[in-house]
Parts: structure tokens; C-alpha cells; sequence
């Protein structure tokens, strides 16, 4: 459509195509966890409405795609809350983990096998297989203790090997059955902080001798995988960037960077049993390159044969890739998203250099349907420290803005803070700028992919210098004419919300927010939090509680009277990693302030939405509060929509008011 021919409408009202329900549309909301087996891949598939984690099965020769777990069970794991690692392939016969214990299946649609009973006291992760004996990580809550060990599994029977550290994570056995190899980590340190990788060797009954530990004050080491061929290899940041790197048994140290380059291989653990390479005894190395600051991309996937030259595999489209798997043929696969795909099961084959798409959680047809922004990486200056993010323009085939107007804004504060935001596809900021609103995604420091020396620059100064990129992206923004100074929005998720209240006690510039299960009270945090991060605000705070008044200084709770901003809260009322409590009590705060303010409430939830609800309701919850503040009004097409959507603030479900000077009012438009 011609420009001539669009409608004119304000930016942030126009109507689009990208409605709430996308959020619970497509094949499956997400799709995690691939592992490859003799003759065929799975995958794990997050299905809607509940979030229920379904395993997938594809055939290496054949194109049908197989569920093959039961639909009453959900494979996941709890494990330091978020999970990851939750199944294995053993001869084409996976091994996966349910809150009920480990299973095995040996075919599509069968009654699984129970191998060891589990429940929310005993969670197991991390699985690893030799021989018939089964090796997991295992957690065991007792009352306020949590235990992490290394466990060996036969017969039913669990036999910890390993115990001591804090937490565990990757333990892996070589091809031969001679070698065992883990990594860990204590307290306060996480596991991007200094870790040490573990080689011992193994008896015949699967107990272990400790032989040699890789381990230096301040790096980390992580990612131990053993090839096909019996070689052991590692991730460690020592030269500021986490490469690889192979372990010279024989001499018990690092032997050589298999590839140097200024960027990372590797991402934070998070997530158990994430691979950012794959080998086999052909001498294929295959490595996720994240360049998106160096190379002006997000991600680029490479293959080293050994010996010769780095090529590049052509991804067309994809920018990021994860769970990188390699078999003997030497046929790649790996789970794939870009900037206008969903994230999808891709297959690569090395000798040809072709891509195959075996399943996409989203189908590239049905995303071609919609309007979608196509992010820019722009840099800004903050604190004399050069600063990326993402920035998505409005963008309409049907609508344009009245000449001469900007459009608002909402900023963008990643979770973790250790992790980053990418340029691949997320529906949410689609649903916004398809509607007229530009989105920055800030990666502020602290953010993974730039480095150590950038990754550390948040230790002790959380809520200070991520806080001021927020403001200098802002304000760089608004310098470049790109947003209109009076209609800016903030919005955050787990520790991304703490950041925007950080930002909003700080600054002036922003008109409304919308916190995800964000951070409000660092001392409630500090008392109440899971044991994986028990540790973490001493790393980006101080020790507590003897630096309690640093954590009062920073905690956005004890500054509630400078707080004028209207926010809109959404919580999971079972979040075990941020209790709703630290929403609630802002919440009642800004009401009895007389501050425009929301609370929404999902029971069934924790840390991170799972549910088509929960995720409907905050999509176009945010969307409506943004529009709600900043005076403007949704197109007519948009409220008749939302009018036949699932109803967004209804009770019982969640508190349903919008706090309005002292009174209560209903979110939802007049029809």
C-alpha cells in the first residue's frame, strides 16, 4: 500500500493483526531441549494452554514428526527453579524427567517406565548415561535446606558420588567409560562467576577417584563435553571472551583455543545442559558465534574441520542458535530463531551447506501474514561507555502517523540482569509496534555476549549503571528524534522490573511502566530467594547483612515517597524466585499514594508465565495501561478485538482494578 493510500492515525493506536492470542497461537509457545539420537532428533515443545513441556521425535530420513510422551506428562525439571536438562537419548529410547521422577520410554505413545521416584523435595537434572548407569544432578529440599550432588542411578536406587560444592551442573562421562568430568561452583559465586571443571577417574561400579581440577581465582570454566573420540573440551572467558578450549589429560591443564576470537562461545547457565558446540570423531567443531556487537549481527554458526579453516554454515534468516547437536554422518541440528522466526528445529548438512527446517514453533507462513518491525542495532554513550540495543521502529502496512509526530516509546529492561536481549523474533514487541509504538531492547551493562570486562561491570552497581543506560538510551533517543519526549514508557521482567523502578526514581522521563514479576524490595529479596541465587546480590550489592544499608539505599521499596509513576504490576502468585509480595506491597504503596497503579495476579504461576491466560492478559494488559496513561485511544477495531478476547483484568482470577487517585476503575474500555 502506498503511503498515500495508508490511514492516518496516532502512533500507539492504530489496529493490527497481532491480537493477544498470539501469545497462545502457533504450534507451540516455545520450543527447548534437543538432543540427538542414532537415527533420529527430539526435541522438547512447551504446548498451549497449560505450558505441559511435550517431547518431540523426528526421524533423520524421514519428515514426520512424532509426539511421543503421553499427553498427562510434562517434561521438565525444577531444578535451581528454571530447569534445563531434562532428557537424554539413549539408543534411540529417551530418558526424561517429570515432577513424579525419571522415566524411560522406548517407543512413541507407550506407557513410560518409571527408573527412580522424584517429587518437589527430590528434583533431578543433567542426566548423563554409560553402560546401564544412569548419572544425574540431584537436589533434595529439606525444610529451608537445600542439598545439590552427584548421584548415580541403578536399580532404582540413588547413590550420590559427588557432594561438597554448592551446586553441580554438566557431569559427563567419557566414551570409554575411564573418565568423569563435572563442573562446580559455591556461593556467593554464580555459574558465569569462578567455577572449576572436575576430571576423575571412574570404577566399574560407576564410583569415582578425583584425579585433577581446572580452576583459577575469578575465571570461569563450564561446558565440559567429551566427543565421540574421546576428547574432552571446555569453555572458559580467561582472555575476557568465553572460547573453547581443549584439556590436555595427559598434562591436566588447557591445551589450545580450538577457536580464537573476540566474542563469546557460550551463554550463563541459567538453564542445565546447554550446548554452544558439537564434535565427532571426524573433527568437526561446531560453535555459536554470538558477534552481534563485533559483526553488526545477532549470531553466526560456523564449522572447524580439524586443521583447516573456519567456515561459515548458511543460516539464512536465523541469527541465534542453541543446543547445538552433530553425528557421526556429519549432520548438524540445532534449535534456530531470527528477527522473523519463531524458534525452530533446523538440520544442516555439512557436505552440501544445506539448511532443512524440520519444525518451527511458529510457521513462517503464518508470521508472513503479520506486519513485522525489523530491528536496528544503534549504540549510545553512557558514562563514557559505548552501550548496544535493539531498536524496532513502528511499523504498518495499513497505517501511518500524522506527519510531524513521533511516536511513543517503551524501553526495555532484560531479566537476569546476567543475561541479553537478541534481535530474534519476540511476538510481544511486535504486538507494539504493529500498534504504532517504537521498542528499545537495551543491552546494559551487566548484559552477557560483550565480554567479561562488560559482564562484571554490574558487580556491586546494580541498579546504578544498568540504570543509567536505560536513562542515556532514553535520552539518546530523543536526541535522534526517533521517540516522543513526552510519551516514553519503561517496562521489565524478574530483575528487569527492578531495574525500572531503579530507572524511575532516577528520572523523569518516563510516563508509565509495566513490571513482570520484577524486583521492588532487595531486602525481602535478600531474605526470601531459592539457594541458586542466594548468593547473587552479594555479587551485584554486597555481603548482607553486613552491607545492609546499601541494600536500603538501592531497594526501590525504601524510596516509595519519590516514586510518582504509574505502574502496572504481573505476578505469579506461586513465583518461588520473586514472592509476590515484593509486587504486592509497591502495589499498595503507589494506591495509597494515590498513584495510577495495577496488580494482576495469576494463580498457577511462578517465575515466568507459562499459561495462554496469564500471557494473554499481560500482553494486552501493558499495551492498554501504556495507552491509558499516555491519553491514547485504541482504534476502534483494537477494543472490539480485545472485547472478544479473554477477559483481562475478570475476577477471580486476578485483582481487576486500575488504581485511579484513591479510586478503583476497570482497565477494560468501554465497548
Amino acid at each position: 500500500m502506498s503511503h498515500s493510500k495508508k490511514i492516518i492515525a496516532e502512533y500507539g493506536s492504530w489496529w493490527s493483526s497481532i491480537d493477544a492470542s498470539i501469545s497462545s497461537s502457533g504450534n507451540c509457545k516455545m520450543i527447548s531441549e534437543l538432543q540427538c539420537g542414532e537415527n533420529s532428533v527430539f526435541w522438547v515443545e512447551s504446548q498451549f494452554p497449560t505450558g505441559r513441556r511435550a517431547l518431540f521425535q523426528a526421524k533423520k530420513d524421514e519428515n514426520e514428526i512424532i509426539e511421543w510422551t503421553p499427553q498427562d506428562i510434562s517434561v521438565r525439571n525444577t531444578v535451581h527453579e528454571y530447569g534445563g536438562g531434562s532428557f537424554i537419548v539413549v539408543d534411540d529410547a529417551p530418558y526424561y524427567i517429570t515432577q513424579d521422577g525419571i522415566f524411560r520410554q522406548v517407543a512413541a505413545g507407550n506407557e513410560p517406565e518409571l527408573i527412580v521416584a522424584g517429587d518437589r523435595s527430590h528434583r533431578f537434572a543433567d542426566l548423563c548415561y554409560h553402560k546401564g548407569i544412569l548419572f544425574a544432578i540431584y537436589e533434595v529440599h529439606s525444610g529451608n535446606e537445600v542439598e545439590n550432588m552427584i548421584i548415580r542411578i541403578v536399580e532404582g536406587a540413588v547413590h550420590p558420588i559427588v557432594t561438597g560444592a554448592d551446586f553441580y551442573a554438566f557431569p559427563r562421562i567419557s566414551p570409554d567409560g575411564q573418565w568423569f568430568t563435572w563442573m562446580e561452583w559455591n556461593m556467593p559465586n554464580m555459574p558465569w562467576d569462578e567455577t572449576t571443571v572436575v576430571i576423575s577417574s571412574i570404577k566399574e561400579n560407576g564410583d569415582i577417584d578425583e584425579t585433577c581440577r581446572i580452576s583459577r581465582e575469578g575465571i570461569n570454566y563450564h561446558s565440559p563435553e567429551w566427543s565421540s573420540a574421546g576428547n574432552l573440551y571446555l569453555i572458559s572467558d580467561h582472555t575476557n571472551w568465553w572460547n573453547i578450549y581443549e584439556v590436555n589429560l595427559t598434562e591436566r591443564k588447557l591445551d589450545q583455543n580450538i577457536f580464537p576470537v573476540n566474542a563469546e562461545i557460550g551463554a550463563p547457565l541459567w538453564q542445565f545442559a546447554e550446548r554452544h558446540f558439537a564434535s565427532n570423531k571426524k573433527g568437526y567443531f561446531h560453535l555459536v558465534i554470538n558477534l552481534s556487537i563485533l559483526m553488526n549481527v545477532s549470531g553466526k554458526l560456523v564449522y572447524k574441520e580439524w586443521n583447516k579453516k573456519v567456515k561459515a554454515i548458511d543460516c539464512s534468516c536465523y541469527t541465534s542458535f542453541k543446543c547445538l547437536a552433530l553425528d557421526e554422518s556429519g549432520t548438524a541440528y540445532a534449535i534456530a530463531s531470527g528477527p522473523a522466526k519463531s524458534s525452530s528445529v533446523i538440520k544442516i548438512q555439512l557436505d552440501t551447506n544445506q539448511m532443512f527446517v524440520l519444525r518451527e514453533s511458529r510457521s513462517s507462513s503464518d508470521i508472513d501474514k503479520h506486519d513485522i518491525s525489523m530491528p536496528e542495532s544503534i549504540y549510545f554513550q553512557s558514562d563514557d561507555i559505548s552501550i548496544q540495543a535493539w531498536f524496532y521502529p513502528p511499523f504498518s502496512k495499513t497505517y501511518v502517523a500524522p506527519e510531524g509526530t513521533l511516536p511513543p516509546v517503551v524501553l526495555v529492561a532484560h531479566g537476569g540482569p546476567t543475561a541479553y536481549s537478541s534481535n530474534t523474533l519476540d511476538m510481544k514487541i511486535q504486538y507494539l509496534t504493529t500498534r504504532g509504538f517504537a521498542v528499545c531492547d537495551v543491552n546494559y551493562r551487566g548484559s552477557t555476549g560483550f565480554g567479561t570486562v562488560f559482564r562484571n561491570m554490574l558487580r556491586r552497581n546494580w541498579g546504578i549503571a544498568d540504570r543509567n543506560d536505560m536513562i542515556n538510551a532514553a535520552s539518546y533517543l530523543i536526541s535522534q528524534k526517533r521517540v516522543d519526549p513526552k510519551r516514553l514508557c519503561i517496562m521489565g521482567s524478574s530483575a528487569g522490573g527492578y531495574l525500572l523502578l531503579a530507572t524511575l526514581l532516577k528520572s523523569d522521563l518516563f510516563s508509565a511502566a509495566a513490571s513482570l514479576y520484577g524486583v521492588s524490595d532487595l531486602i525481602g529479596l535478600a531474605k526470601d530467594t531459592h539457594k541458586f541465587e542466594l548468593g547473587y546480590n552479594e555479587q551485584l550489592i554486597g555481603k548482607f547483612p553486613e552491607e545492609r544499608a546499601l541494600y536500603e539505599q538501592r531497594s526501590p521499596f525504601s524510596h516509595i515517597n519519590q516514586l510518582s509513576t504509574p505502574v502496572a504490576f504481573f505476578h505469579g502468585e506461586d513465583d518461588p524466585v520473586v514472592p509476590l509480595t515484593q509486587s504486592m506491597q509497591l502495589y499498595e504503596a503507589l494506591k495509597m499514594k494515590g498513584v495510577p497503579t495495577s496488580l494482576t495476579v495469576f494463580p498457577g504461576e511462578a517465575h515466568g508465565f507459562k499459561g495462554s491466560f496469564a500471557n494473554e492478559v499481560t500482553l494486552s494488559g501493558f499495551y492498554y495501561f501504556f495507552c491509558h496513561m499516555l491519553g491514547i485511544k485504541p482504534s476502534a477495531e483494537s477494543q472490539k478485538s480485545r472485547a472478544q478476547d479473554v477477559p483481562v483484568f475478570s475476577t477471580p482470577f486476578v485483582i481487576n482494578r486500575l488504581n485511579i487517585s484513591g479510586k478503583d476503575v476497570p482497565m477494560r474500555p468501554k465497548d
